[in-house]
């Protein structure tokens, strides 16, 4: 018998500034404690994804962004509900990062990435943000 889990569309920002890449690691007692996301969250009813993403930026981090390009959508079953992440990059407008729904922070190079454990929803935008660079590089050629 299948049951329906409950699937949240959510949304994730891929902060950059001067070549380093924003991430945080979510508090112990959150669902996947203590792993390492791009920060974001759901998206309401009647709410745009970039709406979401500048909402929820603004909520957990206390700073003003606006919502760049798109870099993935990442479907993962995390067992009690279905996460479909859409990720995005990100443009930091104003405000001091405040730590407000996580524990700590980090600010990294793309290749630093790797050195952290992320929740699995989050690795395709990885994957999609190396594939953006490279691309993006090549196009400056």
């Amino acid at each position: 018998m299948l049951v329906n889990k409950p699937r949240l569309i959510v949304v994730a920002g891929v902060i950059e500034k001067q070549g380093y890449y924003f991430i945080a690691q979510r508090l112990e007692s959150a669902s996947q404690g203590g792993l390492w996301e791009f920060p974001g969250g759901k998206v309401e009813v009647n709410e745009t994804p970039a709406q979401a993403l500048e909402r929820e930026l603004r909520e957990e981090l206390s700073i003003g962004t606006t919502t760049g390009v798109w870099l993935a959508d990442s479907v993962f079953d995390y067992g009690d509900k279905i996460v479909e992440l859409k990720g995005y990059l990100s443009h930091w407008q104003q405000g001091e990062i405040q730590l407000n729904s996580h524990q700590q922070m980090a600010w990294v190079s793309l290749s630093q990435l790797d050195n952290y454990h992320f929740c699995a929803a989050d690795y395709p935008i990885i994957t999609a943000l190396h594939n953006h660079m490279a691309q993006m590089s090549n196009t400056k050629g």
